[in-house]
């Protein structure tokens, strides 16, 4: 098990949207997907935007980037 941390992205800004301890990458894409959709359902005004859910492991790397923008299972 790692840490994940979960980030909204632009292009000028990062807000840390916290973290978890997950088995493994695959768990830390399908909770970025979900909070995706939760910013297009309560945030609808940053659709269109630029704004990614960004995906880090506790070593800094990025596991994945998912697009504000893209509905789940659009290709994330």
């Amino acid at each position: 098990m790692r840490r994940y941390h979960f980030d909204l992205v632009d292009t000028d800004r990062v807000t840390n949207a916290g973290g978890a301890i997950l088995d493994h990458d695959d768990q830390a894409r399908r909770i970025a997907e979900d909070l995706a959709q939760d910013v297009r359902d309560t945030r609808p005004e940053l659709i269109g935007q630029g704004y990614q859910i960004s995906v880090r492991a506790e070593n800094g790397n990025v596991v994945c980037r998912v697009a504000i923008d893209r509905e789940k299972g659009d290709g994330g």
